[in-house]
C-alpha cells in the first residue's frame, strides 16, 4: 500500500509537470508521443517492480500447519545454506519436506538449532547437519526463524514466524540490509559460541 500511495503520488507530480510544460492545446509531434510512451512504460513497470517487492516482504498469514509446511518447503528447497531457529521441529516430519532437509544435511547446507533433539533431528545430524541442543544451556528463545542462503549477503534473508492467540500465523520476510536480520544472525553466532563452550567444560 505504501508504494502504491509513493507510486501515484509521483504520477500524479509528472502529470500535472507534463500539463505545465506541454498545454493540452498543443499537439504532439510523434517524436513526443514515442518520447512520452517510453517513459510510461518506464514508469509503470518500475512502479510494479516497486510494489511486487513490497508483496514479498509484507508479513504472510496461514490458516493451518499444512499451509506452513507448504510455505517452509517452497522456501528451502532452492536455496544454498539454511539456519533454522526451532523449539522441537515438530514440522519436519510433514510431507516431503524431511526428505528436502536429508538432502540439505548431506551436502553440508543444514545447521539446526532446538532445544532438545528428536530422533528426526538426530537423522539430520548423523547424515551431516549442525545441531546445537540450546535446552542445555538454560536458554529458550520466543523467536522461531529461519536464515535463508546463509553466507550469502546478497541472497539471505530471515523468515519470522509469529502467532498470537485466536490469530492466524504470520511470517515475514527480511533481507540482510534489515537490523532483525542482523539480530538474527548474532543470536546464532552466540548460541553456537555458548555451546561449543559449554561442550569444552
Amino acid at each position: 500500500m505504501k508504494s502504491l500511495l509513493h507510486w501515484t503520488a509521483a504520477a500524479a507530480s509528472l502529470v500535472g509537470l507534463f500539463l505545465t510544460v506541454r498545454p493540452p492545446s498543443q499537439p504532439l509531434s510523434a517524436w513526443q508521443t514515442f518520447f512520452l510512451a517510453i517513459i510510461v512504460i518506464i514508469f509503470v513497470g518500475a512502479a510494479l517492480s516497486d510494489i511486487q517487492n513490497e508483496r514479498k516482504k509484507s508479513a504472510k498469514k496461514y490458516k493451518s500447519i499444512s499451509e506452513i509446511n507448504k510455505y517452509m518447503y517452497e522456501m528451502l528447497k532452492n536455496s544454498g545454506a539454511c539456519e533454522i531457529c526451532s523449539r522441537d521441529a515438530s514440522w519436519i516430519s510433514e510431507g516431503p519436506i524431511y526428505s528436502l532437509l536429508m538432502n540439505k544435511s548431506k551436502k553440508n547446507e543444514l545447521t539446526f538449532l532446538v532445544h532438545k533433539k528428536t530422533n528426526e533431528v538426530k537423522a539430520l545430524e548423523d547424515a551431516g547437519a549442525e545441531v546445537i541442543e540450546y535446552g542445555e544451556l538454560g536458554f529458550d528463545p520466543i523467536t522461531r526463524f529461519t536464515i535463508v542462503n546463509s553466507g550469502n549477503h546478497a541472497y539471505s534473508y530471515v523468515a519470522i514466524g509469529k502467532k498470537k492467540p485466536n490469530e492466524p500465523h504470520t511470517i515475514e520476510e527480511l533481507d540482510a540490509s534489515h537490523p532483525t536480520y542482523s539480530m538474527a544472525t548474532d543470536l546464532i553466532r552466540s548460541v553456537k559460541i555458548a555451546h561449543d563452550n559449554y561442550k569444552k567444560k
